[in-house]
């Protein structure tokens, strides 16, 4: 019986005798296939995944709040520019967002014209006023009145009597009769002859 089964397990011994000094080829190349087949395996998931996903645009959106307004401050605060506020700011509250006031501040003018109380609405446009601001105004006040142009109704005597043929006299008469509505009321009412109304009519004016 024995016998019979003799020329397998010699079969069997010599295959043995064959794969065992490549047995490290045949683990080694195993390992490389479960490699790669598990590699492959999760590629294919990982793709079917994104293909599954539907892609989203990108869409930048500005939202601009309700509640805020923005406002342009100036002039003797230490950081001039725009603010944005809340909408329930207050004037005192955008000087202070700005530094508060500088030196050289006409604190007068702020106290008498600015309400720091005041709410702000969007796109308001604050100036602090400088002492220097005071000065030039006060100078432009001060100055004369330099026209080329007198007026009949407004000029006073002395203007008056600036103009050629027109004396102490005639300017008297002409502060009398106003007012005029035209020019020609001063020949029409007998102030001026028609010669003296000529030579000043173009210096005059209503």
């Amino acid at each position: 019986m024995f016998e019979l089964y003799e020329p397998v397990l010699v079969g069997i011994r010599y295959l043995w005798s064959l794969l065992l000094p490549r047995w490290w080829l045949f683990t080694f190349s195993l390992g490389i296939i479960l490699t790669g087949w598990n590699f492959w395996h999760i590629r294919t998931n990982s793709l079917s995944q994104v293909r599954a996903e539907p892609k989203s645009s990108a869409v930048l959106t500005i939202v601009q709040p309700d509640d805020q307004i923005v406002v342009d401050v100036s002039g003797a605060v230490l950081h001039p520019g725009m603010y944005q506020l809340n909408k329930s700011a207050r004037i005192g509250q955008a000087i202070s967002r700005a530094g508060g006031f500088r030196p050289g501040v006409d604190d007068r003018s702020v106290a008498k014209n600015i309400n720091l109380a005041q709410k702000l609405q969007d796109e308001d446009k604050i100036y602090i006023p400088f002492e220097s601001d005071s000065a030039s105004a006060q100078s432009v006040a001060d100055r004369p009145v330099t026209s080329s142009i007198i007026s009949i109704n407004s000029a006073t005597a002395a203007q008056l009597e600036s103009l050629d043929g027109i004396g102490e006299k005639r300017a008297a008469g002409i502060i009398s009769g106003r007012p005029y509505q035209q020019l020609r009321q001063l020949v029409e009412r007998d102030i001026l002859s028609e010669s003296v109304f000529a030579q000043i009519a173009a210096e005059i004016g209503l």
